[in-house]
């Protein structure tokens, strides 16, 4: 799968890369939310992994453009925000899947799978 991964932290973006990449998925990775959401728009991918707290733009408000912009495909949300106000916010913003962090590998993993087409 082609995954986009978007998240202004470089130690989270090592992990989660590290991860996805061992299950054979192509990671693309963007660290500036407004630069993720032009290749989201201009490129294909199979899931994006879309971080909540980035400077500039929030993920609630990026990913609500995103869907506003027609992209249909899965979007997962990583989030420390964990109360279940934050979950509904993040429902409501268009996200198909909201983790809250720390995330495990085996949780991500499972995200990701979920949306695998050819599993």
């Amino acid at each position: 799968m082609r995954l986009l991964l978007i998240d202004d932290n470089e130690v989270n973006l090592e992990l989660f890369s590290a991860v996805l990449e061992t299950d054979d998925h192509e990671v693309i990775v963007e660290r500036d939310p407004l630069r993720g959401q032009r290749r989201a728009l201009a490129q294909p991918f199979d899931v994006i992994v879309l971080d909540i707290q980035m400077p500039g733009t929030d993920g609630y408000t990026l990913c609500r453009s995103l869907r506003a912009s027609g992209l249909g495909g899965p979007i997962i949300a990583l989030s420390s925000n964990a109360m279940p106000e934050d979950i509904q916010r993040g429902r409501e913003a268009g996200f198909d899947t909201y983790l809250t962090k720390p995330i495990s590998p085996a949780a991500l993993r499972e995200a990701i799978r979920r949306f695998d087409r050819a599993a």
